[in-house]
């Protein structure tokens, strides 16, 4: 009889209501199929009829009063009128969101120490003091755990298959639980990342199946298990949109059993939703510790999940940790969501609990908060709950450290700007710029500063302070550098504009020049290792008995499903020999040719563009100097009005690029008769033909976007719906890459990683992708 039944639709997201709520009986055909469902007992004689009038026991648990079985309609509805019954949930689908001795770890190598998470959690704190969760237990319910280099598992269970309770084959096949498990327990000082207490006894509960997905009773068999061997701790790096009673009944078990039970808050954030609810199930439970997703910035991760049940944060976004070999991505892969927040802070928690070992779950709760540094709005929050759980001393009164690398980057007749490296201080806050020995000073939260509205040739020092969140201020570092000549200046044209990038005065009739290769190649990327993206998963709907993922991507970040297989690159479509690629990622053809664009039958009418002169309008702005790699880009552009410059005769090729001006200046290259809106906002009438167009902007559903500085994997996007191509991410970036509309940041190859999708870009860069785009594409907006 205690045959696993596992025929259950796995990929099923149905909200499934609770079947006798309130001792409400419903309405059941007899002709309807059996139902899997989830029997709560309120005596033995409920358990008794729960058996006799099942088809077919799944799971009988033995911490709580259930049993899992599969019923017929009509025995279902004796059941439910049943008074020896409590209630009863149909089964449903979800997915991923030792010994006595001496703790010890060896010290973090070099590699390890450079991973961002590490240095802001800072567990090497309690590993001095001797503590490394040596002997506490903790059970990860997830997809499994691999086997790994960097991972000693101390056993397990799977409650995928049949005969769970004789099946210990917990090898992970989808990725995800030994990611998370490299989290909480990765050795140090002998790999390429280290988990928070590698010294704990890592026992792998297999409830998901390779696609990431898995079903109630499988977890609830998972926390059985886990309660029955006296865990410690339980890491559920998954959630649900959707309530159960079964759920909330076996977590509440646990923690009165003494057992800590974290798990990740769920990935339903976005930049407008932060004023709702969107914490998912099981976090959302009293009994769980909830956990947000922190940037390396410490700024909310923007797929996080917010509300007043979020009880703190941890690192969620870019996090590398181990994954099976097997699945083809290498030993190592970077993830990002809730799922990879959640088991920091159960390492965490197993760190605390070898140092209290008698301490019960209510007061290893306290003491994590203890540890909380506050984040956003003083207190407790949506955001970040208590705060972000660090062992750095926070009693420490000490400024931060300075920055680094601080130096000028750029210098015009006008302005310079300044660029450091932030310190990487918990604490840390902002940088203050104080301009000679003037006593006031800019606030900077940044990592690049320019001053304006200087003299030009005149020297200009400065001082770089960092200020950390007790507004405790270091010493500084001193900046200087020079402003350029001014050049001859001629005749102004008074030809001004009133889009982003107008105005504009001639002062030269300098040829364009030949762009110039950057000779420093950008740096490769480590081997072996993928960012594998954040997958969202749906607020939370209140309803019964579903758990969709709680965290990361792509069957590792907790957003379920597995890991996707690496994109096949298009081939590279045959082209002339391409000039070395200019800074800023893009390449600068050597023909210089304008298709004329095919004319698009909605409004307005495009005319077409702008032939090639065979001489290049003089450039009339002061900042771009006869070397620049981009000036005959911008030639380009400025002979066909995509852009014009600023009224104080500058383009400013290094300045960044929002996407309304992205915009306006793709659709200005294929279609000059679309001006600039009239009445209203400037951008009004671009965004109305970029939605004729079907072109993806954020900044028609979202007034706030235009304004934003626009990814470049936005960019590769647009690029690629303009040219044909509907497709996102990194799909996007590999169109772009093939068809030659892009040549990525290296000058060796052309991959996902060296086009950088998740920086801004300049204007000469953008210029140079739509500029690529009018030579290499189908020759006109589709």
């Amino acid at each position: 009889m205690n045959r696993k039944h596992w025929t259950i639709a796995l990929s099923s997201l149905l909200a499934l209501p609770l079947l006798a709520p309130l001792g409400t009986s419903p309405v059941v055909s007899a002709e309807e199929a059996d139902q899997d469902v989830v029997i709560v007992y309120k005596n033995e004689d409920g358990k008794d009829a729960a058996i006799e009038q099942s088809e077919e026991i799944q799971h009988e648990f033995k911490s709580v009063p259930v049993v899992a079985a599969t019923v017929s309609a009509e025995d279902l509805k004796d059941l439910v009128d049943n008074p020896d019954i409590d209630y009863i949930e149909r089964n449903i689908s979800f997915q991923s969101t030792d010994l006595e001795g001496t703790s010890s770890t060896p010290p973090v190598n070099d590699t390890e120490k450079s991973n961002w998470n590490y240095e802001k959690v800072s567990p090497n704190v309690m590993w001095e003091q001797g503590f490394t969760g040596f002997g506490v237990k903790v059970a990860v319910i997830d997809s499994g755990i691999s086997e790994h280099p960097e991972l000693k598992i101390a056993g397990g269970i799977s409650t995928v298959g049949s005969n769970p309770s004789t099946n210990p084959n917990y090898t992970d096949d989808n990725g995800h639980g030994t990611h998370v498990a490299g989290i909480i327990a990765a050795d140090s000082g002998n790999g390429s990342v280290t988990g928070v207490a590698p010294g704990v006894s890592l026992y792998a509960v297999k409830a998901l199946g390779a696609d990431g997905k898995g079903n109630l009773v499988d977890v609830l068999e998972g926390l059985d298990w886990a309660i029955t061997n006296k865990m410690d701790i339980i890491n559920l790096s998954l959630g649900s949109e959707d309530d159960s009673q079964a759920l909330h009944d076996m977590v509440d078990k646990a923690h009165n059993k003494g057992i800590v039970v974290v798990a990740s808050a769920g990935n339903s954030g976005t930049a407008d939703n932060t004023d709702q609810d969107t914490v998912g199930y099981p976090a959302k439970y009293d009994s769980v510790i909830s956990v947000a997703a922190v940037d390396s910035e410490l700024n909310r991760a923007v797929f996080s999940s917010t509300g007043p049940k979020i009880d703190v944060a941890a690192p969620g976004k870019s996090i590398m940790s181990t994954y099976p070999s097997a699945l083809g991505h290498g030993s190592y892969v970077k993830m990002s969501g809730t799922s990879q927040a959640a088991p920091h802070v159960t390492g965490e928690l197993a760190l605390l609990k070898e140092k209290n070992p008698s301490a019960s779950a209510a007061t290893l709760r306290t003491l994590l908060n203890s540890y909380a540094v506050d984040l956003g709005t003083p207190g407790k929050d949506t955001f970040y709950g208590n705060g972000f759980i660090s062992f750095i001393d926070k009693s420490d009164t000490t400024a931060p450290a300075e920055v680094t690398n601080a130096k000028v980057t750029a210098s015009t007749v006008d302005s310079l700007t300044l660029e450091w490296t932030k310190p990487s201080d918990i604490d840390f806050k902002e940088v203050r710029i104080y301009q000679g020995d003037a006593s006031t000073f800019t606030t900077v939260t940044k990592s690049t500063y320019q001053a304006t509205n200087l003299t030009a040739d005149t020297d200009y020092n400065f001082r770089i302070t960092t200020v950390d969140t007790a507004n405790n201020e270091s010493l500084g570092v001193p900046v200087s550098g020079r402003t350029s000549v001014a050049p001859p200046v001629s005749q102004p044209d008074n030809n001004t504009n009133t889009t982003p990038s107008s105005g504009g005065t001639p002062v030269n009739t300098t040829p364009t020049p030949t762009p110039t290769p950057d000779p420093t190649p950008a740096p490769t990327p480590a081997p072996n290792v993928v960012d594998i993206p954040v997958v969202q998963t749906p607020p939370p709907s209140g309803g019964s008995a579903q758990i969709p993922s709680g965290g990361g991507g792509g069957g590792g970040g907790g957003g379920g499903g597995a890991a996707p297989a690496p994109i096949a690159t298009p081939p590279v479509a045959a082209a002339p020999t391409p000039t070395p690629a200019v800074p800023g990622t893009v390449s600068t053809p050597t023909p210089v040719k304008t298709p004329t664009p095919s004319p698009v039958a909605t409004t307005p009418t495009p005319a077409p563009a702008t032939p090639v002169t065979t001489v290049p309008t003089p450039l009339p702005f002061a900042d771009i100097p006869s070397a620049f790699w981009g000036r005959e880009t911008i030639s380009w552009a400025f002979d066909r009005g995509l852009v014009k410059g600023y009224a104080d005769g500058q383009f400013k090729p290094s300045a960044t690029v929002s996407e309304s001006e992205f915009l306006a200046m793709l659709i200005r290259a294929f279609e000059p008769n679309v001006k600039n809106a009239t009445s209203g906002t400037w951008s009004n009438t671009y965004y109305a033909r970029a939605k004729q167009l079907g072109l993806p902007t954020k900044g028609n559903t979202s007034k706030s976007s235009r304004t934003q500085n626009i990814t470049r994997v936005q960019v590769a996007e647009m690029l690629a719906s303009a040219n044909g191509s509907n497709v996102k991410g990194n799909q996007a970036i590999q169109y772009v890459l093939s068809v030659g509309i892009a040549n990525g940041n290296s000058k060796n190859t052309k991959t996902v990683a060296s086009f950088k999708g998740s920086a801004t870009l300049t204007r000469a860069e953008a210029l140079q992708f739509i500029k690529n785009l009018t030579e290499k594409g189908n020759g006109s907006l589709r």
